[in-house]
């Protein structure tokens, strides 16, 4: 092979080793087309899931402990097939029933996280956190803090 053609199949195989590292690892601020719309996508269900958490304790003083309960909360204004996905193990939903009513006083508390699909399977999950922020944290992670639950 030529210098000419080792220089381009050397660009190549870069552009396309950096196409997979933008595919799935998220970057703030950077267009991805379908990808980034899945990110989101998990972000806003997770986001919506926990703010119901909140919505509940604060319509009843008491934390959900099922699916029923969140019903109960203007969550199905928001999204639409949220019951499924939680029945259906695609989001999984961490029913406390000691938490503070404040938000930012449960920082280190998984609320929700997505657990099925191609981005959670690729080592990676997003967690929605107690204070309502949400996270593309390591599995190993995630389990770590399930476990010292």
């Amino acid at each position: 092979m030529t210098r000419r053609w080792k220089r381009v199949a050397l660009l190549v195989g870069c552009g396309i080793a950096l196409q997979l590292v933008l595919v799935f690892f998220p970057i703030p601020f950077f267009p991805r087309g379908i990808t980034q719309v899945a990110h989101e996508s998990v972000q806003y269900e997770l986001h919506a899931i926990a703010q119901s958490i909140y919505e509940y304790h604060a319509e009843t003083g008491q934390w959900p402990s099922g699916i029923d309960d969140l019903g109960q909360t203007p969550l199905g204004a928001r999204l639409r097939y949220w019951k499924p996905t939680v029945q259906n193990g695609s989001i999984v939903v961490v029913w406390h029933d000691h938490l503070s009513a404040k938000p930012s006083d449960n920082r280190d508390v998984v609320l929700a996280y997505h657990n099925r699909g191609l981005l959670a399977e690729m080592g990676h999950q997003w967690v929605c956190w107690g204070d309502l922020r949400t996270e593309y944290i390591s599995s190993k992670r995630l389990r770590e803090v399930l476990h010292a639950r």
